[in-house]
């Protein structure tokens, strides 16, 4: 007998430990996505929807902290051994949202902290000491609210680190809003600021999975790591070295570092100039998952290095016809992506057409690929050159080809040189308003 009760309270205990691991997560989203995403200490949680938007599931968690959901960037606080229901239309986000369950109330603090207005960028014109100060001010101000909610102690004590943390990373915004507001003063970061700033930690892993955390750490390497970066060829280097400097954590050292990359690549359309950037990335980062998804990326970009093929397409001009890469087998071949709505875009037609003036007669074509995902956006672009009949040859892609697939297109303009052997020279080429006519000067037209 006494052998079957110490089984039972064994069981129990185990019970009890598994159940206070996890944090329940349920709801229901109308008119949104197949799936709810959150992030929590630096992972991300799937959760489906069935055919009446609800959603159900666990999360492991072995201390209170906070997570993000994804749509739409919404801070959470989650806490083992408790659950948090989540109820919105996706149509009102804002306007619908509400919590229930035994982290509701938290939760619903969260979302009226989201909401409220209490940054003015006026602040931005107050010189550096008032402006410190008045930060300062909003921080007390914030956490005595937060003070008479009565909330247990452990969420209190996060939750003003992380009122600190959003004050800060409005803050960290000062001295660019300062030079743009007033260009003739010069201004520069004192002291007051400085310190300030760095009063923040930048290695508090509690606070990971909190946006106003990550969005700081992001704003403050920047600013530091590009003071740095005035000796390397590009200033992402210098980040990635400031984050090696002053970085302990691995988790947030993972982070930032993939962070890096991701935005290199989207800035410069590709990896070109990133060596040393991935190198440090696979050196540092500990995070599988992260590992694999930028190796993920690396390769997909790999593809439209110079020296590479260039993906053949088929694609369909003005008139219907089909258009395709080995059509210009033997000529260099200078691409134009662009879309009908974007406005950047259109002013570079101009351009482009004279430069066609320019180079007619030479080993050079010119071919414009407008993207697009629909009839009506190629009837808009079909409308757009009958209304202006630039010269040279235009063709539409659109949500049935893999042209902006295969040439990594995820913004416009962009252009593309590929050479007369039909490999790519510059997938990422200088556009016709700016740097053109030196790259054409190199070449053999």
């Amino acid at each position: 007998m006494k052998e079957i009760i110490v089984l039972i309270l064994v069981l129990v205990s185990l019970f009890s430990c598994s159940k206070s691991d996890v944090v329940q997560v349920s709801g229901r989203i109308e008119n949104g996505d197949s799936i709810v995403s959150i992030l929590v200490d630096d992972s991300i949680y799937t959760l489906s929807l069935d055919q009446q938007g609800f959603f159900s599931g666990k999360i492991d968690m072995v201390k209170g902290g906070y997570a993000t959901m994804l749509h739409n960037a919404l801070n959470l606080y989650l806490s083992p051994g408790e659950d948090l229901e989540i109820y919105v239309n996706a149509k009102n986000f804002s306007g619908s949202l509400y919590f229930r369950g035994s982290l509701g109330g938290i939760n619903s603090y969260l979302k009226e902290q989201e909401i409220a207005v209490f940054f003015d960028k006026d602040y931005y014109a107050l010189n550096e000491e008032e402006f410190v100060q008045k930060m300062r001010a909003l921080i007390d101000e914030k956490v005595k609210l937060l003070e008479a909610k009565n909330f247990d102690d452990s969420f209190t004590e996060l939750e003003k680190q992380r009122i600190g943390y959003s004050i800060a990373v409005r803050a960290s915004l000062y001295p660019s809003f300062r030079r743009n507001m007033y260009p003739d003063e010069d201004y520069r970061p004192g002291s007051v600021f400085s310190d300030f700033l760095s009063s923040f930690s930048i290695n508090n892993e509690r606070l990971i999975g909190a946006k106003d955390y990550r969005d700081f750490l992001l704003n403050y390497v920047y600013i530091q790591g590009s003071r740095g970066a005035q000796g390397w060829e590009n200033y992402s280097d210098g980040i990635a070295d400031y984050i090696l400097a002053t970085v302990n954590s691995p988790t947030i050292k993972s982070f930032l570092l993939t962070q890096l990359v991701y935005n290199y690549i989207c800035e410069n359309n590709g990896i070109e100039g990133a060596d040393y950037l991935l190198s440090v990335f696979h050196q540092e980062c500990t995070d599988p998952n992260k590992i694999a998804y930028i190796d993920g990326m690396v390769e997909l970009w790999e593809k439209i290095l110079p020296g590479h093929d260039a993906p053949d397409f088929a694609l369909r001009d003005t008139e219907g016809k089909t258009v395709t890469l080995e059509a210009f087998r033997g000529s260099y071949l200078y691409i134009m992506v662009w879309a009908t709505w974007c406005v950047p875009c259109k002013s570079e037609l101009p351009y482009l057409n004279l430069l066609q003036k320019k180079y007619a007669g030479k080993n050079i074509q010119f071919l414009t690929v407008a993207v697009g995902r629909n009839a009506d956006e190629q009837n808009t672009w079909l409308n757009f050159l009958h209304q202006n009949p630039y010269a040279g040859n235009h063709t539409f892609s659109g949500a049935a080809d893999k042209f902006a697939e295969d040439y990594m297109i995820i913004s416009v303009p962009r252009f593309i040189l590929i050479g007369p052997d039909g490999k790519i020279l510059n997938s990422n080429a200088p556009r016709p308003s700016g740097q053109i006519l030196q790259l054409f000067e190199t070449l053999e037209l």
